[in-house]
């Protein structure tokens, strides 16, 4: 996948963990929350990787 992809889904799994807190599931909420925080570090640590390598 390539880096922007990785950060369109830590966008959007950012954006959705709100949802998880409405539905009364913080638990879920803190993990999609976490889980789209380190896909976006991986994505632009891959970003800048695949800038170096041109």
């Amino acid at each position: 996948m390539s880096s922007t992809g990785i950060i369109i889904l830590g966008i959007i799994w950012i954006l959705l963990s709100p949802l998880w807190f409405w539905a009364e599931n913080t638990t879920m909420g803190i993990i999609w929350l976490c889980a789209g925080i380190i896909e976006l570090i991986v994505a632009f640590i891959r970003r800048n990787k695949e800038k170096k390598n041109k």
